[in-house]
């Protein structure tokens, strides 16, 4: 269970799979930042490690980790958005998973470690803050728009500071800023290798781009792909788009037929927590309480199964009974009751 603030509400995304936790007063994710997740998602493996730059309420991060099991490292600056980052990732059970900062993305050399990230993507501020130009009189959004905290070759220059040799960078931006975005890009050993540009309606301007830039690699190769249409006549998603946003019937009778696992938290008669994984939680329990469940409950019968997360991959069941196992009681405790659980 989190807390919601009077402003905070809990919306979903790709379909009712994934929550996050977003301000009606602030700027809540947009189109752009699910198009930039969904096009850097299939570079990443489920041994990468990525970072997330400017990641607002870590709905890219979210997103990208629900189609894998790599490492995330989300950076933003307002405390209120990263805030609802973190208490986002714990709504989907990401924790051991995602790591959220709340710092200046300026500062990332000094807790990110350098040369090390697979993938980084980046939905920055947009514009620049132009002489006698007037940006918006909320501070929070004024931040997320324009480039007060950080500029666009200051973000370049991070991002290739912190990806290995041949990472790769995906960045959304805005068309009109695309000669300054591949000058930074070779300023700073990054080779722009696409341009997916994206129109409200054929025919029209291209109004939004996704770059892929890899580190330390030739400059020639961009290809400059089709734009992608991203509405129809009267306003609606095309298929294209509606694929990235929802779940096809297809893809979730898929999911519904994988088989389920299991993390659990028992309760032993000692006080103490055992945490484990199984795919039936019924049997592992009634093994648990006749003695041939684990060497540990054993002789700490009876016990009582008090929290559990369903996953239909066994790996990232795994994971999870691992991330537990290897925190103090007192971390312990604050993970049940911050998941409602009484003991």
């Amino acid at each position: 269970m989190v807390n919601l603030s009077k402003n905070e509400r809990i919306d979903y995304m790709y379909s009712d799979n994934l929550k996050i936790i977003q301000d009606k007063d602030a700027f809540s994710f947009s189109l752009d930042t699910l198009l930039l997740a969904a096009t850097a998602k299939d570079a990443i493996k489920d041994s990468s490690k990525v970072a997330d730059l400017c990641s607002g309420n870590c709905a890219a991060s979210i997103y990208m980790a629900y189609f894998n099991r790599a490492k995330y490292d989300a950076v933003e600056i307002q405390p209120e958005a990263a805030s609802q980052a973190m208490r986002s990732v714990q709504l989907n059970q990401m924790e051991n998973r995602i790591h959220v900062f709340q710092k200046n993305v300026k500062d990332a050399a000094q807790f990110l470690r350098k040369d090390s990230y697979d993938v980084i993507v980046i939905n920055p501020p947009y514009f620049k803050v132009a002489k006698d130009h007037k940006v918006n009189p909320d501070p929070k959004k004024a931040i997320a728009r324009h480039e007060i905290m950080i500029t666009l070759e200051e973000i370049i220059a991070v991002a290739s500071g912190l990806l290995k040799m041949k990472g790769k960078m995906y960045m959304v931006h805005r068309p009109e800023r695309l000669n300054e975005i591949a000058y930074f890009c070779l300023k700073h050993d990054l080779s722009i290798k696409f341009i997916q540009p994206y129109v409200s309606h054929r025919g029209e301007d291209t109004n939004l781009i996704i770059i892929e830039a890899v580190r330390h690699t030739a400059s020639d190769g961009l290809v400059l792909k089709d734009a992608i249409e991203v509405h129809d006549h009267d306003g609606s998603f095309l298929p294209a788009i509606q694929k990235i946003i929802r779940e096809t019937p297809e893809e979730k009778a898929k999911h519904d037929q994988q088989a389920k696992y299991y993390f659990y938290v028992l309760l032993c008669s000692d006080g103490s927590f055992y945490g484990g994984f199984t795919n039936n939680l019924t049997k592992r329990l009634e093994a648990h309480n006749t003695g041939k469940g684990a060497k540990y409950t054993k002789n700490r019968r009876p016990v009582k199964m008090i929290y559990h997360e369903e996953f239909s991959d066994k790996r990232l069941a795994l994971k999870r009974e691992y991330w537990f196992k290897h925190h103090t009681r007192q971390w312990k405790e604050k993970f049940l009751h911050e998941h409602a659980v009484n003991f």
